[in-house]
């Protein structure tokens, strides 16, 4: 059992009042909030429920699980740990099957592999639902089941779900793009925001382009300087995040993840250790392509010149300071693609397009699923095949067929 070799600096966590399940990330327990129909005081003060001493004993197990799954947690017998931004979101999908296990079976600190079976049970016919009352997706469920999968290897305890859930088929699958609109999004990184030159604007002029500046860097209007001016207009932060995303379809959260000591100039590839890997549980090395590394290359000394990053090993941040993620990646593209004078009509366009285009791309060019699997960092041909589309020249041939 994992609690069998806690680490050294671990002391039992001190006695509290009520608080709402815990997510425990850097030695610090944090709240962990959820949509609920229950009233607040419910919801905040579930664990309330147990006494002192039994609330000391489930933050500390909570502490320990987040601990394994940040170690080994993945892969137990290859010593692969999880991602850090998805530990706490694992350890809080334990909480709300603990939760429905109290609500229906009494409180127990140990629960045991038949009451994780009557979860699972009520999971598959809805009667374990959301705490607004809806049902869970076939995705979500498969998620609890997988977490609670966690916890029982955590506690040294065998078991395994009787009843697996599938994803249910995307209904919002994003569409690719064209060769010639990701040409076109790759210029429009190279010119996004650019803003007039300095001395070419009247003091009115400056004045108002001092407030755009204030708000796109994030800092007061009045320390605007002419050098913020050169800042905006030379920066590779954007172009560097489009070349390497249309070289190697980067899904949002590797994005987020992404460290800069994973850049090998030498081979032009990035490295990707298994336990940051997304949705995959082995190391990989990715082949970047010449916009990709060529924009690395003049964004990596800027980097190191920005005080935003002295104290953070990410690739790339936001203007206000955190790793980018799906949100604020849509949001830039939604300005490339206006900048780029792109029209997506009634193509569902996101950040995963990128993705698609390669994906297609490639396998019209490779007529290889396996290609695609390995360009994609997929563990399986048939996960790579989502990301294959029958492109315009594909249609206009089978037209021709007969």
């Amino acid at each position: 059992m994992w609690s069998e070799w806690p680490r050294a600096d671990r002391t039992m966590p001190q006695s509290s009042t009520g608080f709402s399940c815990t997510a425990i990330v850097h030695g610090h327990i944090t709240e962990v909030s959820t949509m609920s129909s229950d009233s607040e005081s419910n919801q905040s003060n579930w664990l309330s429920q147990l006494n002192l001493r039994q609330r000391d004993v489930f933050k500390f197990r909570l502490e320990n699980f987040e601990d394994y799954l940040k170690t080994v947690g993945k892969n137990p017998r290859k010593k692969i740990g999880y991602a850090e931004t998805s530990i706490s979101t694992r350890s809080s999908r334990v909480c709300k099957v603990i939760r429905w296990i109290w609500r229906n079976d009494g409180i127990t600190i140990n629960i045991t592999p038949e009451q994780a079976d009557q979860a699972i049970e009520a999971l598959d016919t809805d009667d374990f639902r959301r705490l607004d009352g809806e049902r869970y997706s076939e995705g979500s469920k498969r998620k609890l089941s997988n977490s609670l999968e966690n916890w029982f290897q955590f506690r040294g305890v065998e078991w395994e779900p009787k009843i697996t859930f599938k994803d249910e088929p995307s209904s919002d699958n994003s569409d690719s793009f064209t060769r010639n609109e990701v040409s076109q999004l790759w210029e429009a990184s190279l010119t996004y925001k650019n803003i007039p030159s300095y001395n070419n604007l009247s003091p009115d002029e400056r004045d108002r382009w001092r407030a755009y500046l204030a708000q796109e860097l994030g800092i007061p209007k009045d320390v605007i300087k002419p050098d913020h001016w050169t800042k905006v207009n030379t920066s590779w932060l954007v172009p560097s995040i489009i070349g390497t995303t249309k070289s190697a379809g980067w899904r949002p959260a590797l994005i987020q993840r992404m460290k800069v000591d994973w850049y090998n100039p030498d081979r032009g590839t990035i490295s990707i250790p298994a336990e940051m890997a997304v949705k995959s549980n082995r190391d990989w090395e990715q082949t970047l392509g010449d916009d990709a590394i060529e924009s690395l290359e003049f964004w990596l000394p800027q980097r190191a010149n920005s005080e935003k990053y002295d104290d953070s090993d990410h690739m790339w941040l936001n203007r206000n300071g955190n790793p980018y993620k799906s949100a604020t990646l849509n949001d830039l593209l939604d300005g490339l693609i206006e900048e780029a004078g792109i029209k997506v009509g009634d193509r569902k366009i996101s950040w995963y397009s990128f993705r698609h285009t390669l994906g297609t791309v490639t396998y019209e060019q490779e007529k290889n699923l396996e290609a695609v699997a390995r360009v994609l960092r997929q563990s399986s041909t048939s996960s790579a095949a989502r990301y294959v589309h029958p492109t315009e020249e594909t249609l206009r041939d089978a037209a021709n067929i007969l």
